[in-house]
């Protein structure tokens, strides 16, 4: 493990006083943003980040340049692993953090140590689902894999995809485990047997990781424009769905809902507003790049990563735009825990960013 102080010292950059810059009205559809400036808390030098950072116990785990455990509060390193972590968001349950590439890993949250390992034929670049004392992942092989959360000893495995590289993480929701193949094949297993309860074609290709809520589950097609959203329990349509407008593109990111709202990136630098039970879109707001980031929504706001390198913050109920951050790189999808915004950068850092800044404040 590398020396915390030396960490310390290299990598902890705080930037107070950065302002956020909010953009006119020809920044999005939904109109102007409110004035207003605020401040980044500090960033912290990590490595590329292709994910979500992990926020528990007042300390953000990010997976950069190895695995990274930062408090919080002010951005001081606690301690990093870097045989461990890479693309995946990494899972914080109870005190373990859990994280896979070319091995699997359950970490000691308070001090990076090992509490088991497991070698894995592939690289997994999604992160597990993790409950019922049970860890579920999946990676380039064809199977969906199931491990004791203690141990690491296998439960149980089921073929249900072609070799290739993985985009779309399982999930645990309501008693159900749910995985989708790169054909858009959505399956419903039990957690603690492997058993499928039931399957369903959509023509989600290359879906990302779907959203399970309220009875519903919401995917994008990874490679085409529609929005998919059957039934949890029994995995009949509900609906299918695409933004009215005519340059949307692939839509390649989780969806996130508020309210009966679905909100969802696209590739066509927008991110578009869903009525939840129709699929009908309410607004969209225009960026400066690619919409990759999953969004996140707190606080009647809703937070998204776009890849011109921007951190936006826009009104939940209308899109209009509240501030956007400058970053040096595309924006990794944010988490927002305790009145701030974590995202991680293509260019190298982990960002905590006031979540909702006072209209009308100034930075010093």
């Amino acid at each position: 493990m590398t020396n915390r102080k030396r960490l310390r010292r290299r990598n902890w950059r705080p930037e107070q006083g950065i302002r956020l810059h909010v953009p006119g009205p020809s920044a999005g559809t939904a109109g102007s943003g409110i004035t207003g400036t605020g401040t980044v808390r500090w960033r912290v030098r990590v490595g590329s980040v292709y994910s979500a950072p992990c926020v528990a116990e007042a300390t953000v785990h990010v997976a950069g340049n190895g695995l990274w455990a930062i408090d919080a509060t002010d951005g001081t390193v606690r301690w990093t692993r870097p045989d461990a972590g890479f693309m995946s968001a990494p899972p914080v349950v109870d005190d373990t953090v859990y994280a896979g590439q070319d091995r699997f890993f359950a970490l000691d949250a308070a001090d990076g140590h090992t509490r088991w390992r497991r070698r894995m034929d592939r690289w997994s670049h999604t992160p597990p689902a993790v409950g019922g004392g049970l860890v579920h992942f999946v990676n380039g092989s064809r199977y969906l894999r199931t491990l004791d959360a203690a141990t690491g000893r296998r439960r149980w495995r089921r073929k249900y995809r072609r070799i290739g590289w993985n985009r779309s993480a399982p999930v645990l929701a309501d008693g159900a485990l749910y995985a989708v193949d790169e054909r858009g094949t959505v399956r419903a297993f039990d957690p603690a047997t492997g058993r499928i309860r039931w399957q369903q074609s959509t023509f989600a290709i290359e879906s990302r990781t779907p959203l399970v809520h309220d009875g519903s589950l919401y995917l994008a097609d990874g490679l085409g424009h529609d929005v998919f959203a059957p039934d949890a329990a029994t995995g009949e349509h509900r609906w299918q769905a695409w933004p009215d407008v005519q340059s949307v593109s692939s839509i390649a990111t989780t969806p996130a809902i508020h309210g009966n709202t679905l909100y969802v990136g696209s590739q066509d630098h927008r991110l578009y507003a869903l009525d939840a039970t129709t699929g009908k879109t309410r607004w969209h707001v225009v960026t400066g790049g690619c919409v990759d980031s999953c969004p996140a929504v707190a606080d009647e706001t809703v937070y998204f990563g776009s890849d011109d390198g921007h951190l936006w913050a826009v009104r939940a109920e209308n899109g209009r735009v509240r501030w956007k951050v400058q970053t040096g790189g595309r924006v990794e999808s944010p988490v927002v825990a305790d009145g701030a915004v974590y995202a991680g950068t293509r260019d190298g850092y982990l960002y905590a960013i006031d979540a909702v800044p006072a209209p009308g404040a100034v930075s010093s």
